[in-house]
């Protein structure tokens, strides 16, 4: 095992927390994931993690109703394995002092709900963090970069590498992590036309063009990168029109799932990275049905980066996805065509391109705890 592995995108508090909350993700049908939150037992709150409607029997999203009925005066929460949408049955949204008809939270929402839960946690945060951190390194982790720290997650942490999204915290982080759309799974990532599977719905950007041109701006004059979380093709439009008046050299654009050709061949020419995420790739089972056919080719497609000459960094976006880079190159060579990578190039964007990018040692550790 290589054990000098750099993950450059993680939602570091989040994976250590899923990795000690029970996950919904073997989950079944609705019935398990009742059985599994019921039968966690640490504490009052029932929490159940790594939610995925796709891959359960009715393809349903829970609501407060349901959670309302199956739980009645115990607080239950909910969380995607996107993280970009949770849901609180009405026991829960009365404890924390917040309300939506449906129980549904969505995108920066959903951080800041988990970081509201701090004091509901069945074990220390510390214990917590310290229990992840072991996993990482048992994973190949020298080094990690969480991608939306903020004040009240940064004291949980030593001296972690981080992109924050919290403006007190600029100067000592990497960059600025901006979020200009949300995801596939949530139907929340800005598409230039409508969802195939839910023609009604095109996804939203969370900025007006010059709203965001003013906060990178901001971000540059104080001599930091962005980094833009673009996973529709329409947020990705909106970085390349953006970034043209204002750039630093380690700007970076995020996920990049859905992208046309000519915007490829864009972030090629203005020398901009993207860190994907190979292990994404065991989503195009259900991806197909978001984005349809004529789309496809051009989404989730990291070949057609690497053959354009973009600059790929690698991160695996846990807890969204398995830490693991092995399992990630494994996913993304056994695809074929334009979301085809070669094993060994997924490892060596891990272990040594990601390191390249910021110009650190491979192998120089992260002092997490």
């Amino acid at each position: 095992m290589n054990e000098t592995c750099l993950d450059a995108h993680i939602h570091l508090w989040e994976y250590c927390l899923f990795h000690a909350l029970p996950s919904l993700a073997s989950s079944s049908c609705l019935e398990e994931i009742e059985s599994v939150m019921r039968g966690d037992t640490r504490g009052e709150w029932l929490l159940g993690v790594n939610f995925n409607q796709e891959s359960i029997e009715e393809k349903q999203i829970p609501d407060r109703f349901l959670l309302d009925r199956w739980f009645g005066d115990k607080p239950a929460v909910i969380v995607r394995s996107c993280l970009h949408l949770m849901i609180m049955n009405s026991q829960a949204m009365q404890r924390l002092g917040v309300y939506q008809e449906s129980g549904l939270f969505l995108e920066a929402d959903v951080f800041a709900m988990l970081n509201r839960l701090l004091p509901e946690l069945p074990c220390h945060p510390r214990d917590i963090v310290e229990r992840g951190w072991r996993q990482l390194q048992a994973e190949g982790y020298r080094r990690v970069i969480d991608m939306a720290m903020d004040k009240a997650k940064r004291g949980l942490f030593y001296q972690p590498d981080f992109y924050t999204v919290d403006w007190d915290l600029l100067d000592e982080a990497l960059g600025f992590k901006i979020f200009l759309d949300g995801s596939l799974g949530a139907r929340s990532a800005a598409l230039n036309a409508p969802y195939s599977d839910s023609p009604g719905s095109s996804g939203c950007l969370n900025y007006e063009d010059q709203a965001l041109q003013r906060l990178i701006g901001r971000v540059h004059q104080r001599g930091k990168p962005v980094s833009c979380h673009a996973i529709g093709d329409r947020a990705v439009a909106q970085f390349l029109r953006v970034i043209k008046t204002t750039r630093h050299p380690l700007d970076r654009l995020e996920h990049v799932q859905v992208a046309t050709l000519a915007q490829l061949d864009e972030i090629a020419r203005l020398d901009i990275a993207v860190c994907i995420q190979p292990c994404a790739s065991g989503e195009l089972s259900w991806a197909r049905q978001r984005v349809g056919e004529a789309r496809l080719p051009s989404s989730y497609a990291w070949n057609l980066m690497r053959e354009r000459g973009i600059r790929l960094l690698a991160g695996t976006d846990a807890p969204v996805d398995r830490v693991s880079p092995y399992y990630a190159a494994q996913l993304a060579d056994r695809q074929e065509g334009s979301h085809h990578l070669d094993y060994q190039y997924v490892i060596d964007l891990f272990s040594q391109s990601n390191w390249d990018f910021y110009g650190w040692e491979p192998g120089s550790a992260s002092q997490v705890i």
